[in-house]
This record gives structure tokens, sequence and C-alpha cells, in this order.
């Protein structure tokens, strides 16, 4: 399937999320409804627990807040929480139809943040959606299992069952850990010709297993593709033409 695979750099593009409540479709004028609707965000430096989960709340009450409004109070040395609530989504051309690497945008409050939010969204072993380091530069689908490679003199490679998490160099082999690039499907989106503040209603997410993606409430609301209710999420174009570049705040085009 990989090798059909083709990146479309000028039909990538930064989105806002939100996923939908009810059953029924939803209007436009509906979007940022906080009584139907709830954003997609993730943080990263706080206290909470929640770094890099994909998250589909409200942003945390006071009861929750209060651990970090402490820590605040110790000043230059606390950690800066970072909020992500805009997306980038990365087009490839699979067939006729389209799929999604999605990862972290570099816009609004995190435009100077490049590159601590290199990260790609994938699942969990337990099925719930993260933002994880990101293993290859964006646009740059790649398929390639783990491999250990065994210090002896005739460089004896061997392929693993198993993907591990980590890369491990060592003085008797070297480890390498699969990098495989999670591409998202979203039926009925169409990339093409995008305007900014566009709108795209009763979408359903799929994980690169053809999962469809759920939302599980625990403390707050995350998404899974395995647990939870089923159910549609809507999307709003902030930015209709994104390419991927090394380092966002050097590109101009």
């Amino acid at each position: 399937m990989m090798a059909e695979l083709c990146f479309e750099p000028l039909l990538c593009f930064t989105a806002a999320c939100r996923w939908q409540l009810l059953d029924e479709p939803l209007r436009a004028a509906q979007f940022d409804d906080d009584g139907i609707t709830r954003p997609f965000w993730a943080e990263f430096d706080d206290w909470n627990g929640d770094d890099g989960w994909l998250i589909t709340s409200l942003d945390y009450g006071e009861e929750i807040l209060q651990s970090f409004l402490i820590d605040s109070l110790w000043g230059p040395e606390a950690r800066p929480r970072v909020f992500c609530d805009r997306f980038w989504f990365g087009v490839y051309r699979l067939a006729t139809g389209f799929v999604y690497e999605i990862r972290l945008a570099y816009e609004g409050r995190n435009a100077d943040l490049w590159p601590s939010l290199d990260c790609w969204l994938d699942v969990s072993r337990n099925g719930y959606l993260g933002f994880y380091p990101a293993r290859s530069a964006a646009g740059v689908s790649t398929d390639e299992p783990a491999n250990l490679a065994l210090r002896d003199p005739f460089g004896t490679s061997v392929v693993l069952p198993v993907d591990p998490p980590v890369d491990l160099d060592t003085a008797l082999y070297k480890l390498t850990a699969g990098r495989r690039t999670p591409l998202w499907h979203i039926p009925g989106l169409d990339p093409q010709r995008l305007q900014e503040g566009q709108l795209f209603l009763n979408l359903k997410l799929y994980s690169a297993d053809g999962r469809q993606v759920r939302r599980r409430v625990e403390r707050v609301a995350y998404l899974n593709n395995r647990q939870g209710e089923r159910g549609r999420f809507s999307l709003q174009v902030s930015n209709p033409c994104v390419p991927p570049h090394p380092r966002p705040l050097d590109a101009k085009d």
C-alpha cells in the first residue's frame, strides 16, 4: 500500500477540530457551541498527567487546574503549560482518495515553539490517541521494520517480529525501532481547493488499521480506537496551504 502513496505538499493544511456530542448531523452555526461540541487539544509541561494525549473536552475546570496555578507561583522556574488546539494535516493521495499524517501546528500561540512540537498523532498500545515524537520528517512516509544489527565481522542484521519502542546502541548490537508513519483516513474530506475558515461537518476518523475513532470519557474525554462511544467530528480550516518545512519559522511560501 505504501508504494501507492503520493504526497501532495500543496494540499496540506492546518485546522481546528471539535467532537460532536449529538447523534444528529451538525449545522455550521453549531460548530463552536460548547453545549454540543468539544474542542480537540493536547497539552505539554503540565501537572495533570495528560501530556501528549488528544483530549476532546473543554479545558480543565478550576479543581484540576489548582496544581497548575500553585505551580505558577514559583515564578520563572515553573513549567510553562503548552496548549495545542490546531493541527497540521499532511495530505497523501491514495488511489482516488486521501489519507493524512496529523501533527501539531506551529500557529497562533505556538508559532515560535519549533522544534519542540515535532510530534505526530499515533495510537497507544491500548488504543488511546496521542502525539508522539515524530520518527521521520513531515511529508516523508516511511515503513521500515525494526532491526537488530549485531556487531560482528560479518555485519549480521536481524529483522525483529515485534516492533520495539526505542533505539539502543550498545557495544554488542544496535537496535533500531521501526519507523512507520501513522496515516489517518477521513471519509468525505476533500483537501482540494480549500479556503480559510471552511467547515467540514459530520466527519468520521479512522486509524491506520481501519478502526473508527471513539470518544472515551474518564476524568476528561480522550479519543480511543477501541473503547468509548462512536461519533463524528467537525473540522475548520485555519490555513489552506501549509507545505512541510524543516523549520516553519523560515518558510516564506
